[in-house]
């Protein structure tokens, strides 16, 4: 792990908390707000309260267990001003190159199957659109500046997201563990 000064887990800790309050607090907030503003309907059932808690607990795991995956193996964060300095290509993921961008909107749809209100399934979309920007346009080209070959090859063999059962990168990422770069 890189986080060596006091300025540098600072910055990461305000920059990665000012992510999540963003994405998991005040957007949330904002939508159940303008939910209630506009009228729009409330789904109150328990089976889907049930269903969107198991989201939001495997959504978590799955954070946590890839945020241990870039502090251990990436010597790094998922915050920008301190990233991993060797690429993590390990656990999920093998099977996905943004398990944790995933997971927050497995979080969103939990969210919403929790509280119930349309607002947040619409903002649930609205995260995957941008985030799905986000990693086209800025962050993939970054990766392939920094990793160089060894994110080619990554890319070639992981899909962005998850393969579809029966497709042939599914089988090509089941391998055990890929080396480190």
């Amino acid at each position: 792990m890189r986080l060596s000064s006091l300025p540098m887990m600072l910055a990461t800790a305000l920059l990665g908390g000012g992510f999540l309050g963003a994405v998991f607090i005040a957007g949330p907030a904002g939508m159940v707000h303008l939910n209630t503003t506009l009228g729009w309907p409330h789904m109150d059932w328990a089976l889907a309260r049930a269903a969107g808690g198991s989201l939001l607990a495997a959504g978590t795991i799955l954070v946590l267990w890839c945020w241990g995956l870039f502090l251990r193996e990436g010597q790094g964060t998922p915050v920008p001003v301190n990233p991993p300095r060797r690429l993590v290509r390990s656990g999920p993921y093998q099977h996905s190159r943004n398990p944790t961008y995933f997971a927050y909107f497995v979080m969103l749809v939990g969210l919403f199957l929790f509280r119930g209100e349309l607002s947040l399934l619409l903002y649930a979309a609205f995260y995957a659109i941008m985030i799905h920007l986000w990693i086209v346009r800025y962050e993939e080209p970054g990766l392939r500046r920094r990793f160089g070959r060894a994110y080619v090859a990554y890319l070639e063999r992981v899909p962005r997201w998850f393969a579809l059962p029966g497709s042939g990168r599914a089988r090509e990422t089941s391998s055990p563990r890929a080396p480190m770069s």
